[in-house]
């Protein structure tokens, strides 16, 4: 049996490249802040107002393609 330490060894703790590039489409498009955290098969954007939340669901198709996701997309706002 390995150990915790030979377990949390092998794994890799970098972000996944999806977060990086869908903080940077935000940022450099509407000049806000965001929060993207990716699970199994889902991408969840977190924004700070409704506003630019249903900006991003009106834009979704355009985010996805510009990012290139392959996982769902779900937009969220608040904090």
């Amino acid at each position: 049996m390995d150990s915790l330490q030979d377990i949390l060894g092998k794994k890799d703790f970098t972000p996944p490249d999806e977060i990086a590039v869908v903080k940077e489409y935000i940022e450099r498009r509407y000049k806000s802040p965001s929060r993207v955290r990716v699970e199994r098969d889902v991408v969840i954007v977190r924004v700070p107002s409704s506003a630019l939340a249903a900006t991003l669901q009106l834009e979704q198709i355009a985010l996805i393609d510009s990012c290139q996701l392959t996982k769902k997309l779900i937009i969220r706002s608040g904090r």
